[in-house]
């Protein structure tokens, strides 16, 4: 993955990517969190989440498994997975991004504009 890629990449700064790490598998699940609503084509996960396609087809079979991401359709020679709304661990990963992301503003609004508490 390049410097650039990375610099771009729409997960950085997600509350999941906050809590967990910076870790492929966090920025994967930042990415259909965020985007439960549509689904998503591997080269759409990977760009948005900041990591190579490979690494994304790393994952993506252990998401499915586990429920948190179904397959969908397929657009062509194109396989597009998304958010699986009915899953009970990806309504936790939806409430826990939320809950993450409430305490990172929170804190946020916490310190002064100096720096200072």
């Amino acid at each position: 993955m390049s410097e650039t890629a990375h610099e771009e990449a729409y997960a950085d700064g997600t509350p999941l990517v906050e809590l967990f790490g910076d870790g492929a598998r966090a920025r994967m699940l930042s990415v259909f969190v965020d985007e439960r609503t549509r689904d998503l084509s591997v080269s759409e996960i990977a760009r948005q989440a900041g990591v190579a396609r490979s690494t994304v087809y790393d994952h993506l079979d252990d998401f499915v498994e586990l429920g948190v991401v179904e397959f969908t359709r397929e657009t062509g020679p194109s396989k597009r997975y998304q958010f699986n709304a009915d899953s009970e661990i990806a309504d936790f990963l939806y409430k826990l991004d939320g809950t993450v992301l409430s305490k990172l503003l929170e804190n946020r609004d916490d310190v002064d504009y100096d720096g200072t508490d």
